[in-house]
Formats: structure tokens, C-alpha cells, sequence
């Protein structure tokens, strides 16, 4: 009988001993594993990827060739050497005439404190007209 109640006595001890003062616990707090489904603004590059390589479209651009691309940015080039010298110089070294470059027309007139540059498109008719202040 008395090893019973030792017995006893030492399985009350040793469940106290391994019994927690006090259970800490926070509020479950559900996040989703697949970015698909979550609502995280991180997860917005993501969303965009899987977008686009889902995305069937693909818009139709015509070939051009290298010389077909290089016309447009030649005249754009010597249409831009053309203001900034009526600029920066005040128009001293640009001639009243008409030019022709590329598919273009420039028509240079000075008039008494402004150089007007009228650039013609006679393919489409459209017409621009730059006027540069000069001294």
C-alpha cells in the first residue's frame, strides 16, 4: 500500500511539473499559398506574367525593310539640323527657298523678326508650319 501511494504522489508531482502555467495563443490569421487567389498587391507581377503568357494576341506589324526605316529617320535628322540651326543662329545660315528631302518639301522664307519653315507632305497632303523668331 505504501508503494501505491508513492506511487501516486510521484505521477500528481511529475503531471505538475509538465503542466503550463498559462496556453498563449494568437488569432489564426489564413493566407492563400497560390498567388492566384490572394489578395497581396506583391503579387501583382506575377498576375502579369501569367497573363501575358496566356494571351493568344499577338498584334500584326508590317515588315519594312532597312532602307524603308531609314528614310523617316533621315528627314527627321536633317529636319531637326534645320531648326536648331534657324535657332541658334537666328537663321543666319538657312537660304530662302524650296528643298526637297526625301518625300518632303521645305519651303524657307525670312520675313522681318520670324523665319517660317512650311514642310509639305505631298503623299498625304498634310503641311506643318514652323516659325522661328529671329533678331
Amino acid at each position: 500500500m505504501k508503494k501505491a501511494v508513492i506511487f501516486t504522489v510521484l505521477i500528481g508531482l511529475l503531471s505538475l511539473a509538465f503542466m503550463p502555467g498559462l496556453a498563449k495563443s494568437s488569432e489564426l490569421i489564413f493566407q492563400f499559398t497560390n498567388p492566384s487567389f490572394g489578395g497581396n498587391p506583391l503579387n501583382g507581377s506575377f498576375l502579369l506574367q501569367q497573363a501575358q503568357a496566356q494571351n493568344k494576341f499577338r498584334e500584326k506589324t508590317p515588315e519594312t525593310s532597312l532602307l524603308e526605316q531609314l528614310n523617316p529617320m533621315y528627314q527627321a535628322q536633317f529636319l531637326s539640323k534645320i531648326l536648331e540651326d534657324a535657332y541658334e543662329n537666328g537663321g543666319t545660315n538657312i537660304q530662302p527657298g524650296e528643298y526637297i528631302i526625301g518625300g518632303l518639301i521645305i519651303n524657307v522664307t525670312k520675313e522681318p523678326g520670324k523665319l517660317t519653315l512650311l514642310v509639305t507632305d505631298p503623299a498625304t497632303g498634310q503641311r506643318t508650319t514652323y516659325q522661328v523668331p529671329i533678331p
